[in-house]
Parts: C-alpha cells; sequence; structure tokens
C-alpha cells in the first residue's frame, strides 16, 4: 500500500479508531489513542450508539434526500431519506460513496498561495484585498444554484460592490429547458411518469445513470418494467449506443448517429395522420416521413410505422432524450422534436408533468465560453472557483486553460482537482457533510441539508460561504445584518418558506422538524402545458460531425459522472456495469468493426482527431454502431490526488468547442481515425464472455409465455448441448 501503511497497522488501526483514524494513518503516525472516558459535551453522544441526520445529497443536481447515520459523532453511512419525495429512501451509488468526500485524504487541508502553506488569517485577509481591488470585476464560477443560495449571491454581490455568477455544469439540460420554452412557454424541466407509460422511447438517454434525477427515474422505471402479471411496460431505445440504460431495453433500434431528431418527427409525422389534430404542423412534418428520413437515419421506413402504431395503440406513451450518444449539434432540435411526439401521442399532462415553478438557473456552456472570452481580454480581475472542475472536464480546445493564467484565482474547494490545483489562493472549504445549505429541485420539494457531524479536524477548512461572508462584512460592515455565519442566512430564509407555508407554529420548533425530517415536503404545483404554433417552425440543421473516421461517442459512466466520482477510491473500484473493467479507460468498438480493421478485443489503439490523439483499450461491444466508437467520460485527471491521477484518459480533449443551438457543449462532434499499438493491453477486468454460449446462465422469457405459464414451465429456452472452453 502506498505511504507506508503495512497490512499490520492497517488492521490495528481500523480496529482501534475507525475509517477516520485509518485516513490520519495515511500521512501520520499515530501518536496516542485516547478512549471518549468522559462524554463530549459540544455535540449528540452515548456511547455504541448512532444517530441518523438528514440532509441533501449534492453528487449530481437531482437533490435527492441523505440520512446519514453517525456514530460517536463520525459518519458511517449515508443512504437515502425515506421521506424525501424524489428519492423516498434509495441512493445511488455516487451518493453512497460520497461519505469518502469527509476522510478523502487528498482533501485541500491547509490555505495556500501559489503552492506554498499560509494561515487562515493571511488567507482570508488576501483574499478581502483581492475582493476590493477588482472592484467589482469579480467572477464566481461554480455549480448551479439549488435554493437558498441563490439568494445569497445576489446579496455578496451587492455587498462586495458588484460581480456576476458563472454556472457550470458540464451535462446541462439547459438545450431541454430552451426547448420547453419553445413548445410550451415553461423555461424548466418535466418531470417523467415512467410508471404511467405502457411503451416508451428513449433516444439516447442515459436516465438510470447521470440524465435527470437517475434514482428517481430508477425506482419509477421499476414500476413501469415489472411483470404485473398481465404485461409490462416495452422500453425501445433508439440510438446509435448502449448504455446501462439502453441494457434495459426490451429492444434496440439503431440509428444513425446524430440523426435521432429526424426519427423522432418521422415517429410524430405518422401518429398525426392517423389520429389528427395539430394543423400547424403539418408541413413541418411533412418533410419528415419515414420515406424521405429512411435512408439519412439508417431505420427502415416500415419500421418507423411500425414504431409509430405501437406508440398509438400504447397510450399513453413517453419519449425521451438527450443524453451523451445524442449530444450533438443539434441538441435543442431533438428535445423540441420530441417534445412534438410528445403532444401529438397524447402524453401531456399524462407521462410529461410540467410544474409551476421559477425557472432555474441558466447553465449554456455559452457563459463559459464568454467568460473565457473575458479572461484573455483581461476583463475579470478576480476569479472565485468551488468544487467545480472545468479544466478537466472541458476540451483543451476551449482555451480554458490559458485563459486562467490570465487573472487572479481563488479556489473554494474542499476536494483536490486539476482546477483548484491551478488556482493562486486554496481557501480549503468544509465538505457539505460538514457545513449547512438546502435545496429545492422543484415545486413541493425543499430540502435541507445540515452538517452530520463536527468537522473532521486533519484539515483546517471553513465553510464556503462562511468565508465568503467574512469577505463581504470587511469589505461593508453594513452588509448582511444580523448575520453572523451561514447557518444564521438560512435559518432567516426558512422564516420566510415558513411563513409562505402557513405554518404557524413557533419557528424553532417547525425548524426541529425540518431538520428532522430532511425538509418540507408538500403536493407539487403542476401546470398545465400545451404545444405552441411556434413548434411547427422547427427546422432542422445538418448534425455537425467533422473529420473523418468513425464517430466518436463520448458517454458517461454510472459511478463517475462528469469526472467527480474518479476521486473516490470507492467508485474507481466499482467494475463498470458493461465493460467490468476497473480503474481505467476503454474504447468500446462495434466487433464486426474491429476485425475488419485488425483491432483485437483488449489491445491497444490509438485515437486520433484533429485535437490529439490518445491510446486506449479496445473493447468488444455488440451493442454499439459499426461506424462509431464509445470512450468514457471522466478519467485521466492529471493533479487531483493519488486516487484519481494516472489512470485511464480524457477523451474530452479530443473534441472540438462545437456547441448546439443553445450554446450546450455537443459531445458527438468529431470523428476518430484508429490504429492498432500493441495487442495487449493490461486493463483490469472481471468479465468472462459476453455470450452466454448456450449455458442458459440469465434465462429469457416472453410476456406471451408468461401468460400461458403451463406450457412456458414445462419447456426448456435452449437445448441442451455440450460446450467446449478453450
Amino acid at each position: 500500500m502506498k505511504k507506508g501503511l503495512s497490512r499490520r497497522n492497517l488492521f490495528k488501526y481500523m480496529g482501534a479508531g475507525g475509517a477516520a483514524t485509518v485516513a490520519a494513518a495515511c500521512d501520520q503516525k499515530p501518536e496516542k489513542l485516547i478512549p471518549m472516558l468522559v462524554p463530549p459535551t459540544n455535540f449528540e453522544y452515548t456511547p455504541h450508539t448512532a444517530y441518523q441526520y438528514m440532509s441533501t445529497c449534492t453528487e449530481c443536481e437531482a437533490g435527492c434526500g441523505l440520512m446519514v447515520t453517525v456514530r460517536e459523532n463520525r459518519a458511517q453511512k449515508a443512504e437515502g431519506n425515506p421521506l424525501h419525495p424524489i428519492n423516498q429512501g434509495a441512493l445511488c451509488a455516487r451518493g453512497q460513496a460520497s461519505m469518502q468526500t469527509l476522510y478523502n485524504p487528498n482533501r485541500t487541508s491547509k490555505p495556500s498561495l501559489n503552492g506554498k502553506t499560509i494561515s487562515w488569517e493571511e488567507g482570508q485577509k488576501l483574499f478581502n484585498e483581492k475582493l476590493q481591488d477588482a472592484s467589482g470585476k469579480v467572477v464566481y464560477l461554480g455549480k448551479p444554484l439549488s435554493g437558498s443560495d441563490k439568494a445569497f449571491f445576489e446579496e455578496w454581490f451587492k455587498a462586495i460592490g458588484g460581480g456576476k455568477r458563472v454556472a457550470f455544469q458540464l451535462l446541462d439540460q439547459q438545450s431541454q429547458r430552451n426547448a420547453n420554452s419553445m413548445c410550451f412557454g415553461q423555461d424548466d424541466v418535466a418531470e417523467l411518469a415512467f410508471e404511467k407509460a405502457k411503451v416508451i422511447y428513449n433516444f439516447g438517454a442515459d436516465f438510470l445513470e447521470t440524465w435527470g434525477n437517475p434514482v428517481e427515474n430508477a425506482r419509477r422505471f421499476s414500476q413501469s418494467n415489472a411483470y404485473d402479471g398481465t404485461t409490462k411496460t416495452e422500453m425501445v431505445h433508439l440510438s446509435a449506443h448502449v448504455s446501462l440504460t439502453g441494457a434495459k431495453a426490451d429492444r434496440w433500434v439503431v440509428i444513425n448517429p446524430g440523426s435521432e431528431a429526424m426519427v423522432a418527427l418521422s415517429i410524430a409525422s405518422v401518429i398525426r395522420d392517423q389520429k389528427g389534430g395539430y394543423d400547424f404542423l403539418s408541413g413541418m412534418l411533412a418533410a419528415y416521413t419515414p420515406e424521405k428520413v429512411a435512408e439519412t437515419t439508417g431505420v427502415p421506413a416500415e419500421k418507423m410505422k411500425e414504431l409509430a402504431q405501437k406508440f398509438i395503440e400504447n397510450s399513453p406513451g413517453l419519449a425521451l432524450g438527450g443524453g451523451p450518444s445524442s449530444r450533438n449539434s443539434n441538441l435543442t432540435s431533438l428535445h423540441a422534436a420530441i417534445n412534438i411526439l410528445n403532444a401529438v401521442a397524447g402524453n401531456l399532462g399524462k407521462t410529461v408533468l410540467f410544474h409551476n415553478q421559477p425557472a432555474p438557473e441558466n447553465t449554456s456552456h455559452q457563459n463559459l465560453a464568454q467568460l473565457i472570452k473575458d479572461l484573455k481580454a483581461g476583463k475579470v480581475e478576480l476569479l472565485i472557483v468551488d468544487d467545480s472542475d472545468p479544466l478537466h472536464a472541458l476540451p483543451n480546445s476551449t482555451g480554458i486553460k490559458e485563459a486562467l493564467k490570465n487573472t487572479f484565482t481563488v479556489s473554494l474547494a474542499s476536494q483536490k482537482n486539476d482546477t483548484s490545483s491551478e488556482a493562486d489562493l486554496q481557501l480549503p472549504a468544509l465538505t457539505d457533510y460538514e457545513s449547512w445549505g438546502d435545496a429545492f429541485p422543484r415545486s413541493g420539494v425543499r430540502s435541507i441539508r445540515q452538517p452530520v457531524m463536527a468537522p473532521v479536524s486533519l484539515f483546517e477548512a471553513k465553510a464556503r460561504e462562511d468565508v465568503m461572508l467574512a469577505a463581504a462584512k470587511a469589505l461593508n460592515p453594513e452588509s448582511f445584518e444580523g448575520i453572523s455565519d451561514y447557518r444564521d442566512f438560512i435559518r432567516k430564509e426558512w422564516q420566510n418558506i415558513q411563513q409562505d407555508s402557513g405554518n404557524r407554529s413557533h419557528f424553532d420548533q417547525f425548524w426541529v422538524k425540518v431538520l428532522e425530517e430532511g425538509g418540507l415536503f408538500s403536493k407539487p404545483d403542476l401546470k398545465s402545458v400545451s404545444l405552441k404554433n411556434e413548434a411547427g417552425q422547427l427546422k432542422l440543421a445538418e448534425t455537425k460531425i467533422s473529420g473523418s473516421g468513425l464517430t466518436l461517442i463520448p458517454t458517461t459512466s454510472l459511478f463517475h459522472g462528469d469526472g467527480r466520482g474518479t476521486r473516490n477510491p470507492w467508485l474507481q473500484e466499482v467494475p463498470d456495469p458493461m465493460s467490468q473493467i476497473v480503474w481505467d479507460s476503454w474504447m468500446e468498438i462495434n466487433p464486426d468493426t474491429a476485425k475488419k480493421m485488425g483491432i483485437k478485443d483488449r489491445s491497444v489503439v490509438q485515437l486520433q482527431t484533429s485535437q490529439g490523439s490518445i491510446k486506449a483499450t479496445a473493447f468488444y461491444h455488440f451493442g454499439i454502431h459499426r461506424d462509431a466508437v464509445a470512450i468514457p467520460i471522466g478519467q485521466g485527471h492529471e493533479n487531483s490526488g493519488d486516487v484519481a491521477d494516472g489512470f485511464g484518459v480524457n477523451v474530452m480533449n479530443l473534441l472540438p468547442t462545437e456547441m448546439d443551438e443553445s450554446g450546450s457543449l455537443a459531445l458527438v462532434s468529431t470523428r476518430a481515425q484508429l490504429n492498432a499499438v500493441e495487442d495487449l493491453s493490461y486493463t483490469v477486468n472481471l468479465d468472462g464472455n459476453a455470450r452466454q454460449l448456450g449455458r442458459n446462465i440469465a434465462a429469457a422469457t416472453t410476456i406471451e409465455e408468461l401468460q400461458h405459464g403451463g406450457d412456458h414451465h414445462g419447456a426448456h429456452h435452449f437445448a441442451p448441448h455440450e460446450i467446449e472452453f478453450y
């Protein structure tokens, strides 16, 4: 093991002090082990007794509820809050593994200036001075606003004399919001009722992995997809790539990369012709009949007509899309096409639900592109970055690395990452397990985030908002009157929430109940929408995919997301559900294509685009278009700690800076040339064979067979025969 931690000492430290002691042992030898003979008085403590604290998960923007088990002031297990309307007690792998952010030895431990450790007093003073000298030319680059932080930033920028926020979210949903605004006048993302759908058409959305709210999606999808004794919902995956979500589908319709919007409009044209209505769409849809788009999409006209008929006969249905394999220059148009398909099929208000709520923060990557231009032009005096990592997540072609050198950068990150490591001043922030916050993901859901334990003493960190509050008060003593820390600000905001809710109890009583239940939950405020005439003016431009070779599809990982998960050893260690590979990257390629090119399974391949080249292990995947290859996003860090650095490759550096109509980064935007380099790679994988070889390990059946139980149980799915292993 690294840093001299022997096997003997590992077990000794684990038995003596648990996870926190093990984390400490990685960097220093324990001098004394002091038992709690005298119970502490500054936190709840009963020997051998566990407490559960409700909070909010921040590993993605879904806003799931957390229930954290704490024993003797040490958080030990994260699960879902059973009272939370969104996840209802469930929690994804990233949420459960987020516990390691507390004890990660690669957390930013002390303030530093240009790599040299300084005191907090020096760091805070320098931060205050830089804010004052910037005279309002300040930009805060961070995760999208989720709750009371919106009011906090408005007041904070006013206190320091100006500035602006730029929200960063690699897998943003701004294109979907813009399409909804055009089609329905609703600048938000719809809630999808999978459980009410009788058939689901998925145009490349990895809704069980990183798209939307994966935990809620999985729960609701499982309700619809389960056999109820008579039937089950059928899911059809229409995409050039089969992800984990696609693998759950009953049927895969292979389409050419970048043609998803055409297929959706073609199906909609058949449905409208049969059902009538929406006359303002007739002219536009006439250009996308199955016969006209069959060659371009690679889907036979008869198959599209059959899909349309199935959508009509199984109403209400549900269409969705916009995942990694379909994030191209026509992404906004794809979402508009899906909206049209749902409208003509009669799904609005049944499986597609909109909430009456304020529009979320704009997360278009066009704002980030403008920030890069401003940085290069010297228009930004001070840049503040939270735990976001745009230096790793964005392609080199954006020029982000060179732009960051033109200003003074302050990192308020809790975890070490590629961006924070380049900052001039690093002020370590507490993790979300140790600080206050909240999230309002949709109407009827106001979720609280509270510290579940005292800050880990190994790290000299402070709450991010408290550092910002101190700076604001130093520049403007009259600002944030009556607020001493962010907890006070949160309580003040929740006093307004209590009044709006009609609760007339004493605030302290209300506050305790909020903390006990994890938030304030009420009936959602749903809003009826209809398709606007502007949808009939939709025009599809040709999908922009540059270069020659095979289309490159950057995919997402259930465990790593946009790359944050790679800093977590638990998530690195879990085999990918599709490839079974750990601690590495790989390139998915269709076996037929690979054999024609002389590329062997698990060999090393070099990929070359106009932006650069990388080497990756070839992985034979039957679920990918023959003219495409796929590489997962997330790996390839350079300065994010021992767990992330040096593992895999960063596929984002192969991409040009191509955006869709809404300014969202187009992931499917280039082709790559492939060359076999070595016959054998050294990736670690736990799989055997992708085929069952007649062994009937995973038995399959049909709905018809299940409906005739006697016949089903008396027959074999596959005739047994001898298998030769070699």
